[in-house]
Parts: C-alpha cells; sequence; structure tokens
C-alpha cells in the first residue's frame, strides 16, 4: 500500500513539474501550420500557405505572459545542451547585428530593443536559463535578421505617420523560453516577426489599419491583434494570416 501511495506521489510530482512554465500553449491552427515549418527551420524564406485572414488564437495568448512565484517553485522547462549553445552563439553574433541593424535604419533606437527579450517577462527569462545568461536573444542564423530590420523600417513609415510608437518587445523565443512564456510554435521561434507595443490602443488601431495595406501590397504577411496597444507584425511569418481583427 505504502509503495503504490509512493509511486503515485512521484508521477504527480512529475506531472506538476512538466507543467511548469510551460502551461498555457494553446492549440488551433497556427500550431498545426508551424510543426510543418519546424521540420525545415533553417530555410525560413519556404512561405507555402495561402493568404486568408483566418483567426489565430494560439499566437494571442503569449502577450506579456510572466510566471508566478507558484509556477517557479514548480520550475521552468530547462534548455537543453545544444539550445542553450544555439542561445550563446547568438549572443555572440549581438554586435553584428546591431550593426547590420544600424547600417539598413540609419541608426535607428529600435535596434537595440530587439535584441532584448520582453521586460515584462524577465522573471521567465531567468526561470527559463537561470540569473548569469545575458537578457538578450539574437537569432544564430543570420538570414532570419532581414525580418526584425524591415520591422523596424516599417516602424519608421508608420511614425512618419504621426503614429506613436512605445517599444519593440519580442523578436526571436527560441523553445523553451517561448514555450515558457505561453507562445505558439510557429512564430517567433523561427525570428520572423516581432510584438510591438504603441502609445495607446487607439495608435495600435490606427498602426493596425496601415499594417493590413503594406500586407496588401506582400510587404509582411501576418499581422496579430492583442485588443490592446499591442500588435504582432509578421514580416515572414509561414502563416499568412491576421487574428484578433481582420483587414479590412
Amino acid at each position: 500500500m505504502k509503495l503504490n501511495t509512493l509511486a503515485f506521489t512521484v508521477l504527480l510530482a512529475l506531472g506538476l513539474t512538466q507543467a511548469g512554465c510551460g502551461q498555457g500553449q494553446g492549440g488551433g491552427a497556427g500550431e498545426e501550420t508551424s510543426q510543418e515549418f519546424a521540420q525545415n527551420p533553417a530555410n525560413p524564406d519556404s512561405n507555402n500557405a495561402v493568404d486568408s485572414d483566418s483567426e489565430d488564437i494560439a499566437d494571442h495568448i503569449h502577450n506579456d505572459g510572466t510566471v508566478g512565484e507558484e509556477i517557479q517553485g514548480l520550475g521552468c522547462v530547462k534548455p537543453s545542451t545544444s539550445q542553450k549553445s544555439s542561445v550563446n552563439l547568438g549572443f555572440t553574433k549581438k554586435d553584428a547585428f546591431l550593426q547590420q541593424c544600424a547600417q539598413a535604419t540609419n541608426g535607428s533606437f529600435w535596434c537595440d530593443q530587439i535584441v532584448r527579450p520582453n521586460p515584462r517577462s524577465a522573471s521567465t527569462f531567468r526561470c527559463t536559463y537561470g540569473t548569469s545568461q545575458p537578457h538578450n536573444l539574437i537569432h544564430p542564423d543570420e538570414r532570419t535578421w532581414k525580418y526584425p530590420i524591415e520591422a523596424v523600417k516599417i516602424l519608421q513609415d508608420l511614425t512618419s505617420k504621426g503614429i506613436k510608437v512605445s517599444q519593440i518587445y519580442n523578436w526571436w523565443r527560441p523553445e523553451p523560453y517561448n514555450k515558457n512564456v505561453g507562445g505558439a510554435a510557429g512564430r517567433h521561434p523561427h525570428g520572423t516577426s516581432v510584438d510591438v507595443r504603441f502609445a495607446s490602443n487607439s495608435e495600435a488601431d490606427r498602426a493596425f489599419r496601415e499594417l493590413c495595406k503594406m500586407r496588401a501590397k506582400k510587404r509582411l504577411r501576418a499581422i496579430g491583434h492583442y485588443g490592446s496597444s499591442s500588435l504582432h507584425i509578421g514580416v515572414g511569418d509561414k502563416t499568412a494570416n491576421t487574428w484578433g481583427k481582420r483587414c479590412g
């Protein structure tokens, strides 16, 4: 009887630990197509999805996700050795990325924000990688760099129209950090998009209308409207869609 009780306790503990920071991933069409893309992450240009305005709730959930103390006590999903090495390799390319971004955007200060993960999820970052890891994430595959750099150019065009941008707060979110903040698997882990916070909800609505015009001209592929002051700008997302709000 004691043995059965002990076994049940161990299984229950393992199940809770697995839940950890990885809760709230969400499912949906976006995750289904992302699994196909994940088989060939080295080719971010293989965008064969048909354009549509279908909603993608799976990507809607990760906005400003943070990990509470009770979740941290159970333990975050930790990176494997290769996952940690990928993050460290990207960090060694930080200066090269910033230089390339500055040259392409006339020295935009948003380049510095791109390489810094969401400040509101700093506790999740520490939970994932530990306190000694620099709070920077740069995709090690330099072929992905064109996506956030184009996003900066898009923001420059939006501000030229008087739209007030507050900050960029997400670019590359590798696994398992992406899982720990509740993100879907097919967007930020491939470095194809950024999340942007605007000065207000009304400014985000103005930006959304302009982004829809850009999407119609194939300048970007996906837009996520979080129903707040934040928007997802998917310059190179495989799934070409909008969610949260439809264009037009």
